[in-house]
């Protein structure tokens, strides 16, 4: 994943702007005003960064008028990819 420049594209921008104007309801809350594209399986796992099927809009840049959450952000926290190691992964205690 390179800087995922892949996620700042023209092409990738207008098809998410395109995917935000067909519907704006949060995939994860189910309240309106969503403002990114969450990746249902994330492009750290390997998926394609561009393939809309694997899209749903998401609160994220702006979190939910209605509940206040950071949606995509508090997903994110637990959705790893495979092979993608955390401290826990190779802690091991005295």
């Amino acid at each position: 994943m390179a800087g995922r420049r892949d996620l700042t594209t023209y092409h990738y921008r207008k098809a998410r702007a395109r995917l935000l104007a067909e519907s704006d309801v949060c995939h994860l809350c189910g309240h309106p005003g969503a403002d990114v594209v969450d990746h249902v399986i994330p492009v750290a796992s390997g998926a394609d960064p561009e393939d809309t099927a694997n899209w749903l809009p998401a609160h994220g840049v702006r979190r939910c008028p209605t509940c206040g959450r950071n949606c995509n952000g508090e997903k994110g926290a637990g959705t790893r990819g495979p092979g993608l190691a955390t401290s826990r992964d190779w802690y091991t205690a005295p």
